[in-house]
């Protein structure tokens, strides 16, 4: 018996000189209705991604598009850059946020009924990438998750800069909703550096935005790498549930 869980899309994408395949999954009451709907955009989208996607939002009982939009070279798209830590031959996130922001999102919104509040999320590398989003673009995302996300201690100064740059701009972020996940025994992270960058973030986010965003940092110490229930208690958070 075949399944259908969404709609094959592509896009050939000028800003990254490829066809960008994704996988478009419709409310289920989206033929009946006239209705327009919020938009999850998740990264690292393969068809186990999407189905706990439509999981999750099924026990939440929130309708929304959901866009699972599948790898083609992870380190590229989501590592803005390259370091002794994690070395990428030519990091791409900011071409691949452009690519989201000049060509995904408006093709979404144009074929499908969007409302236009747009959700970002990202596990362990893409969740790197959902921070660097948030940062570098903060007005293309209503809301973000990052499960097991964060950067080393090598990467610090990169992040410090971009925060500095960014948080100039207060107003971009009035109104986001952000949710961070980390494992407090995550193999990955051994000597608690993304932790705590993480808890540092936290700090900077608190000073410096205050009131004008929903932000929560959760840690897990009964999960590794990505926790089980970060995407559900991401998603509840940022629904405000």
């Amino acid at each position: 018996m075949n399944v259908k869980i969404g709609i094959r899309d592509s896009i050939q994408s000028v800003i990254l000189h490829e066809n960008r395949p994704f996988v478009v999954s419709l409310p289920h009451d989206y033929e009946s209705s006239n209705q327009s709907y919020p938009v999850l955009y998740v990264l690292d989208g393969n068809e186990t991604a999407l189905l706990q996607a439509i999981l999750v939002t099924r026990i939440l009982g929130v309708e929304m598009i959901l866009v699972a939009i599948p790898n083609t070279d992870r380190d590229r798209d989501m590592m803005p850059l390259s370091t002794p830590t994690y070395e990428v031959k030519s990091p791409g996130a900011e071409k691949f946020l452009s690519f989201i922001g000049a060509e995904l999102i408006p093709h979404i919104e144009k074929n499908y009924r969007s409302n236009g509040e747009r959700t970002l999320r990202g596990t362990s590398l893409s969740g790197l990438f959902v921070m660097y989003a948030f940062l570098e673009k903060p007005e293309l995302f209503d809301n973000y998750i990052g499960k097991s996300a964060g950067w080393y201690a090598d990467m610090q100064t990169y992040f410090d800069a971009l925060i500095d740059k960014a948080f100039k701009n207060k107003e971009l972020f009035n109104g986001k909703r952000v949710f961070i996940a980390n494992s407090l025994n995550d193999s990955y992270d051994p000597n608690k550096e993304v932790h705590n960058a993480m808890l540092q973030f936290t700090k900077k986010v608190k000073t410096d935005l205050g009131d004008r965003l929903s932000f929560e940092y959760k840690t897990y110490e009964e999960y590794g790498h990505v926790p089980y229930p970060s995407f559900y208690d991401g998603l509840k958070y940022i629904l405000g549930k």
